[in-house]
């Protein structure tokens, strides 16, 4: 509330903190079309100057004006099974106007970058802003309300989803060959409103994920064209290909790091650990920041929302972090070469489903012990030599492919699957001390001359061939490789692959047949170090008994075999 924006921004100087992080809703700013008031925010800004700090603006144009919409259901975000999303008020927008238009409407979309670049040009001269957060936790919007569903149908989205399979099959009996179906013409494809066939949905998700990347690759655009001189950055939710509690959502809620951070200059994520991440937040919070960490490749990353107070289960809030919480949540994002933490939010939420969650400081604007632990944090870690420092990757990487989270997701949304087989090695190093990272299969290129020399590949379904030869050289090198069951069973398009290639290259083995457990049951494997188990399933393989042999299945079948290469 105005009453009290002196007094809360001199007490976030007060408590160490050097940067603030301002929304600007679009609904809230442009309340007539072609009338812009920065008002509250000049103000805001302003204040943040008197008192030495720096301001992010972060844009925000979800929240949508009601005069960008006049009428034609059409223009609306529209769900596989036909409903379509009308303005409304989220959880976190109180000016409402959420979802606005789905950005394939290049109507909509030009307004939305008029937004963008006047907001961005109002502020460029300002020395107090110091960087545009130009998509807050980008996704397909509507995704996190629609979870059970999927998005977009909406004319314009299957319009630019045709031009997509013309540029990659060039033909109509190219792209039937793929999907394994017959068409006379192009009007008669239509994107997948239901799981069976997999091909098909592998390009529905994988055109939504390039089309999240190009509408972010947009916004920067519009920007850059207002403001030149200032860094532009987003911030996921959480790793998509993990979700929040190792559930996945890649393919579900089309927010993917590796993508996204490839469009922007300075990266984050948000993370709401104990009220979203379960009771294991601690390390959960720190995958999510080492996945982040990976995607970024070696640009800036931070903290750019991390839990305040109370998550909001329910009607007054879930659990309140402990002073211990903030301080550990901190760590693990300097731990993983982070460079600082924004708290969303300072002050309890006023109003709406997020009400009166999230507040660092108390009712009144008091310290709590959370906000004292922040204050120490921010103390303590604001230093020149964490800012220069670089970030050490390890020698021990387990592999992540977009491919395989692909394909799980085609199977029926089976990427909690792939998360948790992602999550498990990574794990078990993490509770004994072993330094681990990840290795995306968009830097496999970067793999014979990385630091990396063991490199686990969990639930390894799809190996293409250009992946195969990185891995066969890399052993040939002197790297350890280690394969879960089924590597390269499937190609990336969802199709058996019947020569087996993985296996033939890399172990020397031909594929016989994969056997699920019992349900509830481990599998057991006897090795001369004592019985190790599995879970889920096993597969059978022929070889030549020569190669040796590790670890065998009760039934004495060969369950561990390794192969000496270079």
């Amino acid at each position: 509330m105005r009453t009290y924006w002196e007094r809360d921004i001199a007490h976030m100087q007060a408590m160490g903190f050097n940067c603030i992080k301002l929304w600007a809703v679009w609904n809230a700013i442009e309340k007539v079309q072609g009338e812009f008031d920065f008002a509250d925010l000049d103000a805001l800004v302003a204040l943040s100057q008197k008192y030495n700090l720096q301001v992010v603006i972060n844009l925000i144009p979800e929240g949508a004006p009601y005069w960008t919409y006049q009428g034609d259901t059409r223009d609306l975000y529209a769900t596989a099974d036909g409903q379509t999303v009308a303005y409304g008020g989220p959880a976190n927008i109180p000016t409402a106007g959420w979802p606005g238009r789905c950005m394939d409407d290049q109507v909509f979309s030009d307004m939305v970058m008029h937004f963008i670049r006047t907001t961005a040009e109002h502020f460029s001269t300002d020395a107090t802003v110091i960087a545009f957060d130009v998509w807050n936790e980008p996704h397909l919007e509507p995704m996190y309300d629609y979870r059970s569903n999927m998005l977009c149908y909406c004319r314009h989205s299957q319009e630019v989803f045709i031009r997509f399979l013309k540029h990659k099959y060039q033909d109509l009996e190219s792209l039937g060959l793929a999907w394994y179906r017959s068409y006379t013409a192009w009007d008669e494809v239509k994107p997948p409103t239901r799981f069976g066939t997999y091909p098909d949905m592998i390009d529905w998700r994988a055109f939504w994920l390039g089309n999240i990347q190009l509408w972010l690759r947009k916004r920067v655009a519009a920007c850059k064209e207002g403001a030149p001189g200032k860094p532009v950055q987003t911030h996921v939710a959480y790793s998509g290909i993990l979700g929040n509690k190792l559930t996945g959502g890649l393919a579900n809620e089309l927010g993917d790091e590796f993508l996204l951070a490839r469009e922007v200059e300075i990266f984050g994520l948000s993370s709401f650990p104990k009220w979203l991440m379960g009771e294991e937040h601690y390390y959960r919070h720190f995958l999510h920041n080492e996945m982040v960490a990976q995607a970024s490749n070696g640009k800036m990353f931070y903290q750019v929302e991390l839990q305040g107070g109370a998550g909001k289960p329910g009607l007054l809030g879930g659990l309140v972090p402990t002073a211990e919480d903030v301080r550990v949540w901190n760590y693990n994002t300097i731990a993983c070469g982070g460079k600082g933490t924004v708290y969303w939010q300072y002050a309890v939420e006023p109003s709406s489903l997020e009400s009166p969650g999230f507040g660092l400081v108390g009712f009144m604007g008091e310290d709590t012990p959370r906000s004292r632990s922040a204050s120490l944090c921010a103390r303590r870690l604001n230093t020149t030599d964490i800012d220069a420092a670089q970030r050490v990757c390890e020698t021990n990487a387990v592999f992540v492919s977009r491919s395989i989270s692909l394909l799980a997701f085609a199977a029926g949304r089976m990427e909690e699957l792939y998360a948790k087989s992602l999550s498990g090695v990574f794990k078990a190093a993490y509770h004994r001390g072993i330094p681990i990272r990840f290795m995306h299969e968009d830097h496999l290129d970067s793999l014979l001359s990385s630091r990396i020399r063991v490199l686990y590949v969990p639930m390894p379904l799809v190996l293409e061939p250009p992946t195969v030869a990185v891995f066969k050289q890399f052993v040939q090198n002197g790297g350890t490789l280690i394969l879960e069951a089924g590597a390269g069973l499937y190609r990336a398009n969802g199709e058996i692959e019947l020569q087996q290639q993985a296996l033939g290259e890399l172990m020397d083995m031909k594929h016989v047949e994969i056997q699920a457990a019992p349900e509830n049951q481990a599998i057991d494997i006897k090795t001369t170090h004592g019985t190790v188990k599995g879970s889920l399933y096993r597969q059978l393989v022929a070889s030549d008994d020569a190669i040796a042999c590790e670890g065998t299945f009760e039934d004495g079948e060969r369950a561990i075999i390794t192969r000496q290469l270079g």
